[in-house]
């Protein structure tokens, strides 16, 4: 039975409370116990909040009572018994330290430049409330765990040809990447570079044509992707490759054939990137299309329009800026003496 959802208060001043009425804490020794309490608190307060000002005061507290009743729980399984005697014959810091691990385990999944004091403020645990504050850091945890099991994806599968931001990149634009990866290996493995439009149009009809040929060179592609993997990414990008594979044979479907080389490649592309495309790397392709099939791809010639004119900008800001640093006056000596 969870005594301290059943009494509505946290496990830690439970296990204190029983001990207080049975004479197991006597009066001297739960005068310790709230001296500890109330200096963990200060510290607390000191370190991340501010220890003179009363609402921060009360927020480590809370904290403290927090981050010892996980604590409490991680030694003794939640066990009455077990968390009667820690208290007896260790100390509450014991417990203290014990949920100090893990909520250090949360600091480092987050990294160096987390908000310390924020992700504490999830462990306040008021006298008076219950809370599974074991689940919930488990969840904060694995939460964490699994953004960074994304970032680390999207930077394997980080590609030049998608036009998202690694750090914005959430699951779907994750996976697109990954898909992304998958077929520019099935281009590889049938020898063809981007720029072969029409060798690219008639692989494209193949696996439409073809079913059975496309999910045997997707297995063995995916399968080679995945062997390059940790076990972890490996096993997230496996749960996706279905879907992706699925995907791909609906984009086979509604391409238009009748249309150039040129113009199936960024349909195709598009498609797959969900129109966050790298404008850059498809100037060439557009530049291939014939002329009706550009009115096709206005916002494609928008986006290369607005890079090239951005980039003349640069380029005219570095020449301006060549010019103003120009020391060639001064000969060979550009030190300047005080």
């Amino acid at each position: 039975m969870n005594l301290d959802k059943v009494r509505a208060r946290p496990f830690l001043l439970l296990m204190i409370s029983d001990a207080v009425e049975d004479g197991s804490i006597t009066p001297s020794h739960m005068a310790k116990i709230e001296s500890q309490l109330v200096d963990m608190s200060l510290k607390i307060a000191k370190g991340f909040f501010s220890p003179v000002i009363s609402h921060d005061l009360k927020k480590s507290c809370s904290i403290v009572m927090g981050v010892a009743t996980l604590g409490l729980l991680k030694l003794s399984g939640g066990d009455a018994l077990k968390a009667k005697k820690i208290l007896l014959e260790d100390s509450v810091i014991i417990c203290f330290r014990k949920g100090w691990e893990n909520v250090d385990s949360l600091f480092k999944a987050h990294g160096s430049d987390a908000d310390r004091a924020t992700l504490l403020a999830h462990y306040q645990f008021s006298d008076n409330e219950h809370k599974d504050i074991a689940s919930i850091h488990a969840s904060l945890l694995a939460e964490q765990l699994d953004v960074k099991l994304l970032q680390n994806i999207a930077v394997t599968f980080t590609n030049p040809l998608s036009a998202m931001e690694t750090y914005y990149q959430d699951e779907e634009s994750i996976k697109a990447d990954v898909q992304l990866a998958v077929f520019e290996t099935l281009m590889k493995r049938n020898g063809i570079a981007h720029t072969q439009y029409d060798d690219l149009k008639a692989l494209l009809f193949s696996y439409r044509e073809t079913p059975d040929v496309f999910a045997d060179e997707y297995s063995e592609v995916t399968d080679t992707i995945l062997e390059k993997l940790d076990e972890q990414a490996s096993l997230r990008v496996e749960g996706w490759l279905p879907s992706i594979e699925d995907d791909l044979l609906n984009i086979f479907e509604v391409l238009a054939f009748e249309n150039s080389g040129a113009e199936i490649y960024i349909s195709f592309f598009d498609e797959i990137l969900q129109g966050n495309i790298n404008p850059n790397n498809f100037m060439h392709a557009y530049e291939s299309l014939l002329e009706p099939e550009k009115q096709l791809h206005t916002s494609l010639k928008m986006q290369i329009d607005s890079e090239s004119s951005y980039n003349n900008l640069l380029e005219g800001e570095d020449s301006e800026l060549a010019q103003d640093f120009d020391l060639s006056e001064y000969g060979d000596h550009t030190s300047i003496d005080y």
